[in-house]
């Protein structure tokens, strides 16, 4: 199955994608999920990934070092239980369903003062640096039909 990401930020121009979000509420393999957040990323050009869980978040960045997903390397990784606060409310795909309307709810909050006063300080220096640019400028929307989920 073609890997499809939960959250995008698309830049200005509509075109080119400034920020990519995988959405899980586990992880079971983090390498084969940062693989396919990286293989996404490299093919479309996308300098900054997460893939988010309601316990950690793992932030990637491109250094724009060659065209493979070696180029892209994991710049922080970050305990989110405590700032999230997620508490799903359904099983399974619903579940997964409220974790990505969450995420998307809680970046956008990012771009206000108040959403960065609540991170932890190593937290708001990443999210200043990578996150808070692509979303200040860019439009957050699913990256795929969520409406199949809900049912």
């Amino acid at each position: 199955m073609a890997f499809k990401p939960d959250i995008i930020v698309t830049g200005p121009d509509s075109s080119d994608i400034a920020l990519v979000v995988e959405v899980k509420t586990s992880v079971p393999d983090l390498e084969n999920s940062e693989r396919q957040l990286k293989e996404f990323m490299t093919a479309m050009g996308c300098p900054v990934g997460l893939l988010v869980t309601p316990q950690r978040l793992w932030l990637y960045r491109d250094r724009y070092l060659g065209t493979s997903e070696d180029s892209i390397v994991r710049i922080g990784e970050f305990d989110v239980h405590d700032v999230l606060n997620f508490e799903p409310s359904g099983v399974g795909r619903k579940s997964g369903f409220e974790f990505e309307q969450f995420v998307q709810a809680w970046l956008e909050g990012l771009g206000t003062e108040a959403g960065l006063r609540e991170l932890p300080a190593e937290l708001k220096r990443a999210a200043e640096w990578y996150i808070v640019p692509a979303i200040s400028q860019g439009t957050i929307r699913a990256g795929h039909p969520r409406s199949a989920l809900s049912a």
